[in-house]
């Protein structure tokens, strides 16, 4: 029996990119939502995926797989401060997340 290949779902973040370093090296400005959102259009059209869903996700400021440190994961529009123990802050992000197939 002769099985069709099946294409797996897969996704992507997109956050803002920093624009700029405040002191230390940290980021003191970022990318406005509506730059994340023309960078996925941009992607999507450069890109032989079909979209399944495009959304909006709240992650923290630290995310996994960023591919060259440019980017943050904060913005000026979309900000969500979470207080944890021992005074200890981690700033959670408006990023869009798109579903895909290859």
């Amino acid at each position: 029996m002769i099985q069709d290949k099946v294409a797996l779902i897969k996704y992507k973040d997109f956050a803002p990119r920093i624009t700029k370093r405040g002191p230390f090296g940290g980021a003191s400005e970022y990318e406005s939502f509506s730059e994340v959102v023309s960078a996925v259009n941009q992607w999507i059209e450069n890109t032989t995926i079909q979209v399944i869903n495009v959304e909006t996700v709240v992650l923290p400021d630290r995310i996994e797989g960023t591919s060259d440190g440019v980017y943050g994961v904060t913005t000026s529009n979309a900000f969500y401060p979470v207080m944890i123990s021992q005074g200890l802050t981690i700033n959670y992000f408006q990023c869009v997340r798109v579903w895909y197939r290859e």
